[in-house]
């Protein structure tokens, strides 16, 4: 028996906010429970035609969070919850893995995304020894020889250097993204809950100009805040709906999830490991770069979503067309999520494809492709 078809019916998100912002005391389950909500409200779905809530988070404090989060939104006892963590690609992860279920006839209707609070994370402390005395890091080790108290930063160093990424590469493509982030917001509010009266599309693009990039080039080593994403705090969520759902519901938009993968390779090598994953799943599905319209890839790193581009084949042209990570910020279980919904909302009015990527520490890599067409 051949697979069923998965689609997406409805797609939401918090504005992401740097860490202490307003969303700084806004506890994960909240935001979680605000915008899995909008997307049934959007749909006039009750509670009780979900099967599922998938929730990727990359830095709570354990335990079962999408139970939490289903719970917080109201939902029946009955509901599980799924949980994951693969760090940043776990909201991409998530849809897949609810595209999964749905394709195996295992499912109608699941929620999936992620959420992060970096305003509110737990602190972390790590021991090597017995009755030492652990300390405090700021991330988990990703493979066995990962040394956590390096900053992922020096990775990004070293690629740029391998491949001759110029400063100036770097600095256009982070104006670019803010600019586009900036010239934008009105055209992405369909896309955003506010949780507030006081809530604003994406507040930290900004304007930036060379003075701003050398001075925080200057302060801050070669990964700084305008080559870097921020962290940040945000919530991303999407109903999977089987055919069968979407032929009972007849939902107002629907788009179609016609492939998505998850790779592992070397990770000491792991922000441009999309581009391997990008160039498979074109092969794939017979695909080239002429038939993909919108291509949202994660740029955790200026440097890294330059190398993602060059080594994919990628145009320029269809990358991040409003904006990117870097002008917005990178609540990182719900990273993977956020560029769903905003293919999404840019498919679902046209008869064209698109394409998510992103990376993840320690060699991971997962990269879904949404068809209109």
């Amino acid at each position: 028996m051949g697979l069923k078809n998965a689609y997406i019916i409805s797609a939401a998100r918090t504005s992401v906010v740097p860490v202490g912002g307003y969303l700084r005391n806004t506890p994960i389950a909240e935001m979680a429970s605000v915008v899995i909500n909008e997307n049934l409200m959007r749909l006039n779905i009750p509670k009780s035609e979900v099967d599922d809530i998938f929730v990727s988070n990359a830095i709570g404090g354990g335990g079962n969070i999408a139970r939490l989060c289903a719970l917080k939104a109201g939902f029946s006892e009955n509901i599980l919850g799924t949980s994951i963590d693969r760090q940043c690609v776990g909201g991409l992860d998530a849809i897949l893995q609810a595209a999964k279920q749905i394709q195996n006839g295992e499912a109608d209707l699941i929620l999936a995304g992620g959420v992060t609070s970096f305003s509110l994370r737990p602190q972390r402390h790590y021991t090597t020894a017995w009755g030492e005395t652990p300390k405090a890091l700021e991330r988990p080790p990703f493979y066995p020889e990962d040394d956590p108290i390096i900053p992922l930063g020096v990775t990004i160093k070293s690629l740029k250097e391998a491949y001759h990424i110029s400063d100036k590469e770097v600095f256009d493509w982070v104006q670019n993204s803010h600019q586009k982030t900036i010239a934008h917001k009105v055209a992405i509010k369909d896309e955003i809950v506010a949780l507030s009266t006081n809530d604003q599309i994406d507040p930290f693009a900004r304007l930036i100009t060379q003075e701003t990039f050398n001075k925080a080039k200057a302060k801050f080593g070669h990964t700084h805040p305008c080559n870097t994403a921020p962290r940040a705090d945000g919530a991303a969520f999407v109903s999977v709906a089987s055919e069968a759902f979407v032929k009972k519901h007849k939902p107002t938009y629907c788009v179609k999830i016609s492939d998505g993968i998850t790779i592992a390779g070397n990770p000491k090598s792991f922000p441009i490991l999309p581009a391997s994953a990008m160039k498979q799943i074109l092969n794939q599905n017979a695909l080239k770069w002429d038939n993909i319209s919108q291509l949202e890839l994660m740029e955790a790193y200026a440097v890294q979503a330059i190398l993602c581009a060059k080594l994919s084949g990628a145009p320029l042209e269809i990358i991040n067309p409003f904006g990117g990570a870097i002008s917005r910020g990178h609540p990182i279980g719900a990273s993977g999520a956020i560029l769903v919904v905003r293919l999404f909302h840019s498919l679902k009015n046209t008869k064209k494809v698109g394409m998510a990527a992103i990376a993840g520490a320690g060699g991971l890599a997962t990269v879904m492709l949404l068809n209109n067409a």
